[in-house]
Protein backbone atom coordinates (compact mmCIF):
# COMPACT_ATOMS: atom_id res chain seq x y z
CA UNK A 1 0.00 0.00 0.00
CA UNK A 2 2.90 1.97 0.58
CA UNK A 3 4.76 1.63 -2.44
CA UNK A 4 1.12 2.35 -4.39
CA UNK A 5 0.92 5.81 -2.42
CA UNK A 6 4.39 6.59 -3.48
CA UNK A 7 3.75 6.25 -7.01
CA UNK A 8 0.63 8.27 -6.88
CA UNK A 9 2.84 11.00 -5.60
CA UNK A 10 5.08 10.47 -8.30
CA UNK A 11 3.22 11.83 -11.34
CA UNK A 12 1.69 14.74 -9.60
CA UNK A 13 5.06 16.23 -8.50
CA UNK A 14 6.24 15.56 -11.95
CA UNK A 15 2.85 17.33 -13.34
CA UNK A 16 4.01 20.54 -11.33
CA UNK A 17 7.70 20.96 -12.17
CA UNK A 18 7.09 19.38 -16.02
CA UNK A 19 5.89 22.54 -17.23
CA UNK A 20 8.45 24.73 -16.05
CA UNK A 21 10.93 22.17 -17.09
CA UNK A 22 10.04 22.66 -20.65
CA UNK A 23 10.12 26.40 -20.54
CA UNK A 24 13.93 26.20 -19.45
CA UNK A 25 15.05 25.41 -22.84
CA UNK A 26 12.93 28.01 -25.21
CA UNK A 27 13.85 30.56 -22.64
CA UNK A 28 17.31 30.37 -22.62
CA UNK A 29 17.13 30.19 -26.27
CA UNK A 30 15.58 33.20 -26.62
CA UNK A 31 17.97 34.86 -23.93
CA UNK A 32 21.08 33.46 -26.51
CA UNK A 33 19.38 35.51 -29.31
CA UNK A 34 19.33 38.67 -27.30
CA UNK A 35 22.97 38.53 -26.39
CA UNK A 36 23.93 37.78 -30.47
CA UNK A 37 21.48 40.55 -31.09
CA UNK A 38 23.62 42.74 -28.31
CA UNK A 39 27.42 41.62 -29.56
CA UNK A 40 25.61 42.41 -33.16
CA UNK A 41 24.86 45.80 -32.45
CA UNK A 42 27.59 46.73 -30.22
CA UNK A 43 30.27 45.15 -32.99
CA UNK A 44 28.57 47.28 -35.52
CA UNK A 45 27.98 50.93 -33.29
CA UNK A 46 31.50 50.21 -31.75
CA UNK A 47 33.35 50.05 -35.13
CA UNK A 48 31.36 52.24 -37.40
CA UNK A 49 30.30 55.17 -35.30
CA UNK A 50 32.57 57.63 -35.12
CA UNK A 51 34.86 57.46 -37.70
CA UNK A 52 38.52 59.04 -38.25
CA UNK A 53 42.19 58.46 -39.66
CA UNK A 54 44.17 56.82 -37.96
CA UNK A 55 47.95 57.01 -39.03
CA UNK A 56 47.44 56.92 -42.76
CA UNK A 57 50.18 57.24 -44.47
CA UNK A 58 50.72 59.74 -47.25
CA UNK A 59 54.20 60.23 -49.09
CA UNK A 60 55.58 63.56 -49.16
CA UNK A 61 58.08 64.28 -52.25
CA UNK A 62 59.81 67.52 -51.72
CA UNK A 63 59.24 70.52 -49.44
CA UNK A 64 56.73 73.41 -49.11
CA UNK A 65 55.19 75.75 -46.82
CA UNK A 66 52.46 73.04 -46.53
CA UNK A 67 54.48 70.54 -45.74
CA UNK A 68 56.33 72.05 -42.99
CA UNK A 69 53.42 73.77 -41.82
CA UNK A 70 52.28 69.88 -41.49
CA UNK A 71 55.85 68.73 -39.90
CA UNK A 72 55.76 71.56 -37.23
CA UNK A 73 52.00 71.12 -35.96
CA UNK A 74 51.68 67.55 -36.23
CA UNK A 75 48.36 65.75 -37.48
CA UNK A 76 47.19 64.43 -34.06
CA UNK A 77 47.81 60.89 -35.35
CA UNK A 78 45.72 61.16 -38.50
CA UNK A 79 47.84 61.09 -41.45
CA UNK A 80 51.81 59.95 -41.17
CA UNK A 81 53.94 61.36 -43.91
CA UNK A 82 56.41 59.37 -45.81
CA UNK A 83 59.10 61.10 -47.33
CA UNK A 84 60.31 59.58 -50.84
CA UNK A 85 63.25 60.75 -52.98
CA UNK A 86 61.48 62.54 -56.08
CA UNK A 87 57.63 62.42 -57.30
CA UNK A 88 57.79 59.45 -59.37
CA UNK A 89 58.75 57.63 -55.86
CA UNK A 90 55.62 59.20 -54.73
CA UNK A 91 53.23 58.34 -57.21
CA UNK A 92 54.64 54.68 -57.01
CA UNK A 93 53.74 54.50 -53.62
CA UNK A 94 50.54 55.54 -53.93
CA UNK A 95 50.02 53.44 -57.10
CA UNK A 96 51.30 49.99 -54.82
CA UNK A 97 49.22 51.05 -52.09
CA UNK A 98 52.13 52.11 -49.63
CA UNK A 99 50.17 54.96 -49.13
CA UNK A 100 46.73 56.40 -49.25
CA UNK A 101 48.05 59.50 -50.83
CA UNK A 102 50.58 61.35 -52.16
CA UNK A 103 51.82 65.32 -51.73
CA UNK A 104 54.07 66.32 -54.48
CA UNK A 105 55.48 69.86 -53.84
CA UNK A 106 56.44 72.16 -56.76
CA UNK A 107 57.75 75.79 -57.16
CA UNK A 108 54.31 77.83 -57.11
CA UNK A 109 51.40 74.81 -56.25
CA UNK A 110 51.09 71.29 -55.04
CA UNK A 111 49.67 68.73 -56.05
CA UNK A 112 47.83 65.91 -53.82
CA UNK A 113 47.43 62.17 -55.55
CA UNK A 114 45.02 60.28 -54.29
CA UNK A 115 43.97 56.62 -55.09
CA UNK A 116 39.77 56.33 -54.41
CA UNK A 117 39.73 52.80 -55.79
CA UNK A 118 41.62 51.99 -52.90
CA UNK A 119 39.52 53.31 -50.37
CA UNK A 120 36.98 56.32 -51.73
CA UNK A 121 35.82 57.48 -48.01
CA UNK A 122 40.25 57.91 -47.15
CA UNK A 123 40.26 59.76 -50.55
CA UNK A 124 37.91 62.00 -49.78
CA UNK A 125 38.82 63.06 -46.30
CA UNK A 126 42.57 62.98 -46.89
CA UNK A 127 41.14 65.60 -49.84
CA UNK A 128 39.32 67.53 -48.00
CA UNK A 129 41.69 68.05 -44.70
CA UNK A 130 44.73 68.32 -46.61
CA UNK A 131 42.69 71.10 -48.92
CA UNK A 132 42.03 72.62 -45.85
CA UNK A 133 45.35 72.93 -44.47
CA UNK A 134 46.64 74.03 -47.69
CA UNK A 135 44.41 76.88 -47.80
CA UNK A 136 45.58 78.15 -44.24
CA UNK A 137 49.27 78.55 -45.45
CA UNK A 138 48.11 80.16 -48.80
CA UNK A 139 49.07 76.70 -50.81
CA UNK A 140 47.57 76.40 -54.17
CA UNK A 141 46.99 72.83 -54.04
CA UNK A 142 46.19 70.88 -57.48
CA UNK A 143 44.03 67.22 -56.51
CA UNK A 144 44.84 64.68 -59.11
CA UNK A 145 42.87 60.92 -58.83
CA UNK A 146 45.69 58.41 -59.97
CA UNK A 147 43.39 54.83 -59.33
CA UNK A 148 39.49 56.51 -60.24
CA UNK A 149 36.96 54.36 -59.78
CA UNK A 150 35.00 53.45 -63.13
CA UNK A 151 31.90 54.61 -64.36
CA UNK A 152 30.34 51.94 -63.83
CA UNK A 153 30.99 51.90 -60.65
CA UNK A 154 31.11 55.12 -58.78
CA UNK A 155 30.70 53.98 -55.62
CA UNK A 156 33.22 51.47 -55.63
CA UNK A 157 30.39 49.45 -53.29
CA UNK A 158 30.50 46.26 -56.54
CA UNK A 159 33.42 44.23 -55.21
CA UNK A 160 31.85 44.25 -51.32
CA UNK A 161 28.94 42.92 -52.10
CA UNK A 162 30.23 40.82 -54.57
CA UNK A 163 32.47 39.45 -51.61
CA UNK A 164 29.81 39.01 -49.08
CA UNK A 165 28.03 37.08 -51.72
CA UNK A 166 30.84 34.45 -51.75
CA UNK A 167 31.33 34.89 -47.94
CA UNK A 168 27.71 33.85 -47.35
CA UNK A 169 27.55 31.75 -49.86
CA UNK A 170 30.61 29.64 -48.39
CA UNK A 171 29.13 29.32 -45.06
CA UNK A 172 25.61 28.49 -46.25
CA UNK A 173 27.25 26.27 -48.16
CA UNK A 174 29.32 24.07 -45.95
CA UNK A 175 26.10 23.99 -43.21
CA UNK A 176 23.87 22.89 -46.25
CA UNK A 177 26.38 20.17 -47.44
CA UNK A 178 26.89 18.86 -43.87
CA UNK A 179 23.55 18.55 -43.08
CA UNK A 180 23.03 16.26 -46.35
CA UNK A 181 25.85 14.29 -45.91
CA UNK A 182 24.20 13.06 -42.47
CA UNK A 183 25.46 15.32 -39.72
CA UNK A 184 28.46 17.93 -39.74
CA UNK A 185 31.00 16.08 -37.67
CA UNK A 186 32.89 14.09 -40.28
CA UNK A 187 33.33 10.19 -38.50
CA UNK A 188 36.20 9.29 -41.15
CA UNK A 189 38.97 11.09 -42.90
CA UNK A 190 37.22 9.28 -46.18
CA UNK A 191 34.18 10.86 -45.32
CA UNK A 192 36.03 14.38 -44.69
CA UNK A 193 37.88 14.28 -48.00
CA UNK A 194 34.48 13.57 -50.03
CA UNK A 195 33.01 16.67 -48.05
CA UNK A 196 36.30 18.82 -49.00
CA UNK A 197 36.13 17.64 -52.72
CA UNK A 198 32.48 18.65 -53.00
CA UNK A 199 33.59 21.81 -51.43
CA UNK A 200 35.99 22.35 -54.05
CA UNK A 201 33.87 22.02 -56.83
CA UNK A 202 31.20 24.30 -55.26
CA UNK A 203 33.39 26.68 -54.65
CA UNK A 204 34.54 26.52 -58.12
CA UNK A 205 31.15 27.39 -59.57
CA UNK A 206 30.86 30.14 -57.32
CA UNK A 207 33.55 31.36 -58.01
CA UNK A 208 33.48 31.20 -61.90
CA UNK A 209 29.42 32.42 -61.84
CA UNK A 210 30.62 35.16 -59.25
CA UNK A 211 32.81 36.66 -62.05
CA UNK A 212 30.60 35.98 -65.06
CA UNK A 213 27.89 38.41 -62.93
CA UNK A 214 29.94 41.32 -62.42
CA UNK A 215 31.50 41.06 -65.63
CA UNK A 216 29.72 40.25 -69.07
CA UNK A 217 25.90 39.91 -66.90
CA UNK A 218 26.05 43.49 -65.36
CA UNK A 219 29.12 45.15 -67.12
CA UNK A 220 30.52 46.43 -63.60
CA UNK A 221 33.61 44.79 -65.37
CA UNK A 222 34.54 44.68 -68.42
CA UNK A 223 34.87 41.49 -69.89
CA UNK A 224 35.02 37.86 -68.52
CA UNK A 225 38.30 38.22 -65.55
CA UNK A 226 39.85 34.85 -64.79
CA UNK A 227 41.47 36.47 -62.06
CA UNK A 228 38.62 37.51 -60.06
CA UNK A 229 37.07 34.38 -60.79
CA UNK A 230 39.99 32.73 -58.88
CA UNK A 231 39.80 35.42 -56.18
CA UNK A 232 36.27 34.06 -56.13
CA UNK A 233 37.14 30.16 -55.59
CA UNK A 234 39.37 31.37 -53.19
CA UNK A 235 37.18 32.93 -50.95
CA UNK A 236 34.45 30.98 -50.82
CA UNK A 237 37.06 28.09 -49.80
CA UNK A 238 38.19 30.29 -47.14
CA UNK A 239 34.51 30.80 -45.79
CA UNK A 240 33.45 27.27 -46.77
CA UNK A 241 36.28 25.03 -45.07
CA UNK A 242 37.05 27.51 -42.13
CA UNK A 243 33.07 27.02 -41.13
CA UNK A 244 33.15 23.25 -42.39
CA UNK A 245 36.20 22.69 -39.62
CA UNK A 246 34.04 24.71 -37.04
CA UNK A 247 31.17 22.19 -37.54
CA UNK A 248 33.75 19.00 -37.85
CA UNK A 249 35.11 19.98 -34.14
CA UNK A 250 32.00 21.83 -32.26
CA UNK A 251 28.93 20.68 -34.70
CA UNK A 252 26.02 23.38 -35.05
CA UNK A 253 27.88 25.75 -32.48
CA UNK A 254 30.46 26.38 -35.52
CA UNK A 255 28.07 27.55 -37.80
CA UNK A 256 27.58 30.08 -35.21
CA UNK A 257 31.11 30.90 -34.56
CA UNK A 258 31.45 31.14 -38.18
CA UNK A 259 28.63 33.61 -38.75
CA UNK A 260 30.06 35.82 -35.78
CA UNK A 261 33.23 35.89 -37.58
CA UNK A 262 32.30 36.42 -40.82
CA UNK A 263 29.18 38.67 -40.45
CA UNK A 264 29.14 40.07 -37.11
CA UNK A 265 32.87 41.25 -37.12
CA UNK A 266 34.01 40.64 -40.68
CA UNK A 267 31.70 42.65 -42.51
CA UNK A 268 31.55 45.88 -40.62
CA UNK A 269 35.82 45.70 -40.50
CA UNK A 270 35.96 44.83 -44.00
CA UNK A 271 36.64 48.13 -45.29
CA UNK A 272 33.19 49.61 -47.33
CA UNK A 273 31.17 51.38 -45.51
CA UNK A 274 33.96 52.69 -43.30
CA UNK A 275 37.29 52.51 -45.35
CA UNK A 276 40.54 50.19 -43.14
CA UNK A 277 42.38 53.68 -42.56
CA UNK A 278 39.41 54.93 -40.20
CA UNK A 279 39.01 52.12 -38.16
CA UNK A 280 40.40 52.62 -34.85
CA UNK A 281 42.81 49.86 -33.71
CA UNK A 282 42.32 46.97 -32.97
CA UNK A 283 39.25 46.69 -35.42
CA UNK A 284 41.75 48.17 -38.55
CA UNK A 285 44.20 44.63 -38.07
CA UNK A 286 41.48 42.44 -37.01
CA UNK A 287 39.06 43.14 -40.24
CA UNK A 288 42.04 42.29 -42.68
CA UNK A 289 42.51 39.23 -40.84
CA UNK A 290 39.09 37.62 -41.55
CA UNK A 291 37.65 36.56 -44.82
CA UNK A 292 35.71 39.32 -45.79
CA UNK A 293 38.26 41.89 -45.32
CA UNK A 294 40.75 40.28 -47.36
CA UNK A 295 38.50 39.00 -49.87
CA UNK A 296 37.29 43.09 -50.64
CA UNK A 297 41.15 43.90 -50.14
CA UNK A 298 42.13 41.66 -52.80
CA UNK A 299 39.04 42.14 -55.15
CA UNK A 300 39.76 45.69 -55.23
CA UNK A 301 43.31 45.10 -56.05
CA UNK A 302 42.06 42.95 -59.06
CA UNK A 303 39.50 44.97 -60.78
CA UNK A 304 40.66 48.55 -60.20
CA UNK A 305 44.51 48.60 -58.95
CA UNK A 306 45.89 45.90 -61.68
CA UNK A 307 46.66 43.12 -58.86
CA UNK A 308 48.92 45.32 -56.47
CA UNK A 309 49.06 44.30 -53.14
CA UNK A 310 48.06 40.80 -53.16
CA UNK A 311 50.62 38.80 -51.41
CA UNK A 312 48.92 39.67 -48.02
CA UNK A 313 45.10 39.21 -48.26
CA UNK A 314 45.92 35.67 -50.12
CA UNK A 315 47.88 34.56 -47.25
CA UNK A 316 45.18 35.11 -45.45
CA UNK A 317 42.46 33.44 -47.48
CA UNK A 318 45.15 30.39 -47.60
CA UNK A 319 45.58 30.25 -44.27
CA UNK A 320 41.89 29.69 -43.48
CA UNK A 321 41.32 27.35 -46.21
CA UNK A 322 44.71 25.15 -44.87
CA UNK A 323 43.76 25.76 -41.14
CA UNK A 324 40.10 24.29 -41.70
CA UNK A 325 41.15 21.29 -43.89
CA UNK A 326 43.14 20.47 -41.12
CA UNK A 327 40.64 21.03 -38.23
CA UNK A 328 38.30 18.53 -39.98
CA UNK A 329 40.74 16.41 -40.66
CA UNK A 330 41.98 16.08 -37.16
CA UNK A 331 38.51 16.40 -35.52
CA UNK A 332 37.57 13.56 -37.91
CA UNK A 333 40.81 11.45 -36.98
CA UNK A 334 40.03 11.74 -32.77
CA UNK A 335 36.71 9.76 -33.39
CA UNK A 336 37.97 7.54 -35.32
CA UNK A 337 40.24 6.95 -32.63
CA UNK A 338 37.55 6.48 -30.25
CA UNK A 339 34.92 4.43 -32.54
CA UNK A 340 38.17 1.63 -32.48
CA UNK A 341 38.55 2.05 -28.47
CA UNK A 342 35.49 1.83 -27.37
CA UNK A 343 35.07 -2.14 -28.21
CA UNK A 344 38.66 -2.81 -27.10
CA UNK A 345 36.87 -1.05 -23.38
CA UNK A 346 34.02 -2.86 -23.77
CA UNK A 347 35.47 -6.52 -24.22
CA UNK A 348 36.88 -6.48 -20.57
CA UNK A 349 33.09 -6.35 -18.74
CA UNK A 350 32.26 -9.15 -21.01
CA UNK A 351 33.96 -11.99 -19.13
CA UNK A 352 32.32 -10.83 -15.58
CA UNK A 353 29.14 -9.95 -17.03
CA UNK A 354 29.08 -14.01 -18.41
CA UNK A 355 30.16 -14.61 -14.66
CA UNK A 356 27.65 -12.74 -13.02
Amino acid sequence: MMATAENRQVPAKHAVTSPARKLIRPVAALAAVIGFQLLLASVFIGVLHRPALHDAPVAVAGSSRLVSALQAHGTDGAIRLVPEPDAAAARAAVRDQQAYAAIVTGPSSDELLTAAARSPGTATLLTAGLTQAAAKVHVPLQVRDLEPLPASDPSGISAFFLVVGWILGGYVGATVLGLMLGGMRGTSIRQVAQRLVMLAGYAAASGLVGALLIGPVMGVVSGYNLALAGLGILVTSASAVATAGLQGALGMPGTLIAVIGMVVIGDPTAGQSIATSLLARPWNVIGQGLPPGAGLTAARSVIYLNGTGLTGPLTVLAVYVLAGALLMLAAAARRQRRQAASPAAASPATPAAAAA
